[in-house]
């Protein structure tokens, strides 16, 4: 089991908007049995997760360990099915999930791998 290094993409505002031209494939690459490490960013909130599966595969968001959020202990989430082709968009719950390291992870499961994509969204302006 490895870790992978996944970057935060950029969104673009387009008349309110907010919108990527590679939302469904051209993530990262993780295998299964191995980790995606989103890139640390402190608050979760605006923070969506496209993944792309390219085998039969399940993906898994760790529970996080950072105090004090009141919703750290409430563990990892179920298990996402990802099929094959088959592209889907989580988003997270504040604090549930964020690491000490102000990171998240997410396990790879199945035969994979899965393309992830992470993205911040600003608030409104």
């Amino acid at each position: 089991m490895a870790d992978t290094a996944v970057a935060l993409l950029d969104m673009t505002n387009n008349g309110g908007a907010w919108q990527s031209a590679s939302i469904a494939t051209g993530g990262t690459a993780v295998d299964a049995g191995d980790t995606a490490v989103i890139a640390a960013l402190g608050n979760p909130n605006g923070l969506i997760i496209a993944l792309h599966g390219t085998a039969a595969s399940t993906a898994t968001v760790l529970a996080g360990d950072e105090p004090p959020s009141e919703s750290a202990g409430l563990g990892n989430s179920s298990a996402l099915t990802i099929g094959n082709g088959l592209s889907y968009v989580i988003r997270l719950n504040a604090g549930q999930f964020v690491q000490s390291d102000g990171t998240i992870r997410v396990l790879i499961g199945g035969t994979g791998p899965v393309e992830v994509s992470p993205y911040k969204i600003p608030p409104s302006t």
